[in-house]
């Protein structure tokens, strides 16, 4: 998977580095989300305590919160005209991944309340779907930038 991102990377078309950010995007995710699950099942084995029935939804609506900061500063990113367009595509695919990665880790934490848990990682899939349709717009097109004006 890294040759190919390197690869598209190299390549320097639009298409070719929305794929990189797409890859680098699906990598940041998992390497973010991966310690969630052991620490939630270590959580599980305490024989962790019943949360209220509002303690979820507070944590949904953190979660939100942080996603749409995450999503906003890879935007930011994204549009950085000081950098690459490959360099900025992969910048704002990392951070977007905190928005999925994020609201996965709050539902790892409630792995023993199946509502949580349901509800958190629905807002995963609405988080990642939403990042993954604004890599598309973010990308720059490298030969663009490098015309002469």
């Amino acid at each position: 998977m890294l040759q190919q991102l390197t690869h598209d990377l190299q390549e320097g078309t639009r298409p070719a580095l929305l794929r990189a950010g797409r890859r680098a995007y699906g990598l940041a995710f998992v390497a973010l989300g991966f310690p969630g699950l052991p620490l939630g099942l270590a959580h599980l084995l305490t024989g962790p305590a019943p949360l209220p029935f509002w303690a979820p939804l507070v944590l949904a609506i953190l979660g939100v919160a942080l996603a749409a900061v995450a999503l906003r500063l890879a935007g930011q990113a994204a549009r950085d005209s000081t950098v690459s367009a490959g360099r900025a595509a992969l910048t704002a695919a990392i951070q977007a991944a905190a928005a999925p990665g994020t609201m996965f880790l709050l539902g790892c934490g409630l792995l023993a309340d199946v509502r949580g848990l349901a509800l958190l990682w629905a807002l995963t899939l609405v988080t990642a779907w939403t990042g993954w349709r604004q890599l598309a717009g973010w990308v720059r097109d490298p030969q663009a930038a490098s015309s002469p004006a």
